[in-house]
């Protein structure tokens, strides 16, 4: 494709369409028909409702490309997912791994470089060209709702090096890279899928804290950086990252000298729909320097039988602020050229993809298991009750009711969408090496069933979600029930990040496997076992605790 030419050639309106990252509920591809065929939009967010399984994905994808090619112009689609570990896609089938927060407790960036090189191999299997990860946030707030295990972990150097990592092994294998949350989301309590946080860290500590990574990864050669939804008040005092000609122009192409694309975070979440209008917030992030605007399929308040209109008015209103000069073309024009160059550069196509096997393999299985182990940690065996022995009486308690994991599947295609919950996993690999292993779930727990002899592991849970939170109400409750009835007998297993630690600070035996995954539920029962050895360290500090990172 010849940039300047087709460029030169393009109306206003397909200009305007290429602008815009849009999204439809499940499969409904007559909605993308008209987004992608009548409007020239330049991408789609693809969810795992889109897309729950790699023969569902190769289809869809092949459709979606058709239409594009369909146009006048023929221009390919950038296809993104969230496949960044914790969030995922396929999510039955594919090895997305054990997500960021158990790879920086590997402390080994060629472990982040295999794991996102696994992921764009499966990713471009099926036609996905962009990964929306990784995050470049540094979690250094213990009360964030929303990075958590989906950041590397709290100390800038850390975070830097594998998000480096991890966009090389996207972009190495053929996928393109998304940093994100642009300037970072790591210091924030409030979800912005809920509201609209403000981020009060001096200037000096942003550069110093949270914009190491992203400089990290732009070096590395990250071709897409993600804005985030957030007031940073030494930097703009007014206007979102998403907002800000100063986060955005001064700082990100100014200072950093990315000259990649910028795409916008969802602008359907309530960060931002509760505080602008959505024709308003769109003019605003194109001229503040947002080169592609995203809005996903959210799971929120809005009717998803609307959502076509809703989308089709805003494309409608970017092009009268055209028109009208509150969108300068000179603006347009160049947001559509970094739009062209990267679809042209990174060799995006509109032709049809064969069928694959890549997806979930046998080698990227045991890629991410084995990747997965290497991140386990034991905090505190103070008893020294590992390795376990096999044939010795254990119980195995869930301490998070059934009805807590309804949620892991509602978010829309957003999240997590794990079917089967990570102490299924772990319980089941556990009763297969030891006879003796017996199960207690959260409702049916009660001191009475308790044996007087055994090791008793208390697994703990946690999933990072969109909107809405985990429900861990019982957790702590049964898990201290438990150290006063069995002492130094009990062990935990957090399938989760250990910020928990700080309730438990009698407990002897704490393992962390920084991951709610299956495969992080293999790799610790591997551990526990003896299989394996723990050399996992912890990417984050608990306050009030031993655990430093």
């Amino acid at each position: 494709m010849n940039i300047q030419s087709t460029l030169q050639s393009m109306t206003v309106e397909e200009k305007v369409g290429q602008m815009f990252m849009l999204a439809f509920a499940s499969d409904q591809l007559d909605e993308a028909r008209i987004l992608m065929g009548e409007h020239l939009v330049g991408g789609a967010y693809i969810s795992d409702e889109n897309m729950p399984t790699a023969a569902a994905a190769l289809r869809l994808r092949n459709r979606l490309q058709a239409f594009a090619r369909g146009t006048r112009l023929g221009i390919p689609l950038l296809l993104g997912a969230d496949q960044e570990g914790t969030w995922s896609v396929m999510t039955a089938e594919s090895a997305m791994g054990p997500g960021n927060m158990a790879l920086g407790a590997t402390d080994d960036p060629d472990c982040a470089y295999r794991m996102y090189g696994t992921i764009a191999r499966e990713t471009m299997a099926v036609g996905l060209n962009v990964v929306l990860g990784p995050a470049a946030d540094c979690n250094s707030n213990s009360y964030n709702a929303i990075i958590g295990m989906r950041s590397f972990g709290e100390q800038p150097a850390l975070v830097a090096k594998m998000t480096a990592a991890a966009v090389r092994g996207l972009q190495d294998n053929g996928s393109v890279a998304t940093l994100k949350h642009f300037p970072g989301h790591g210091d924030t309590r409030l979800d912005s899928h809920r509201g609209l946080s403000t981020v009060h860290r001096s200037r000096e500590e942003l550069l110093e804290i949270d914009l190491a990574p992203f400089a990290a990864g732009i070096k590395a050669g990250a071709k897409i950086v993600m804005t985030s939804h957030i007031i940073f008040s030494a930097l703009d005092p007014v206007r979102p990252a998403t907002l800000s000609p100063i986060i955005l122009g001064d700082l990100l192409r100014g200072e950093l000298g990315f000259d990649g694309l910028v795409v916008s975070d969802s602008m359907n979440m309530h960060s931002m729909k509760r505080n602008y209008a959505p024709a308003d917030a769109a003019i605003q992030g194109f001229n503040a320097g947002v080169d592609l605007m995203m809005l996903a399929e959210e799971h929120y308040d809005h009717d998803a039988s609307q959502y076509l209109a809703n989308q089709r008015a805003l494309i409608g209103a970017v092009i009268t602020a055209v028109h009208d000069g509150r969108l300068a073309m000179s603006r347009v024009d160049e947001a559509v050229a970094r739009i062209l160059r990267l679809k042209t550069e990174a060799g995006f196509s509109t032709d049809a993809l064969p069928e694959s096997d890549l997806v979930g393999c046998q080698e990227h299985r045991a890629a991410e298991r084995e990747i997965a182990g290497r991140a386990i940690s034991v905090i505190r065996d103070r008893q020294r009750l590992l390795p376990i022995d096999p044939s010795a009486p254990i119980t195995l308690v869930n301490s998070t009711t059934r009805s807590a994991y309804a949620v892991l599947t509602k978010t829309r295609g957003i999240g997590p969408n794990q079917t089967v919950p990570a102490f299924d996993v772990f319980a089941e690999a556990m009763q297969a090496a030891c006879p003796n292993a017996r199960v207690m779930a959260a409702e049916d727990f009660t001191s009475a069933d308790l044996p007087a002899q055994g090791i008793i592991i208390a697994v703990t849970e946690n999933y990072t979600l969109p909107g809405m939170d985990f429900d861990r109400s019982r957790q702590a409750q049964i898990v201290r029930a438990l150290h006063e009835i069995v002492g130094e007998r009990l062990l935990v297993l957090a399938l989760c990040e250990p910020y928990e630690l700080a309730d438990f600070p009698d407990i002897a035996g704490y393992v962390c496997a920084f991951s709610f995954r299956p495969c992080a539920a293999l790799a610790a029962a591997d551990v526990l076992l003896g299989r394996a050895p723990a050399i996992g360290r912890t990417p984050i500090t608990v306050p009030g605790t031993e655990l430093r990172a």
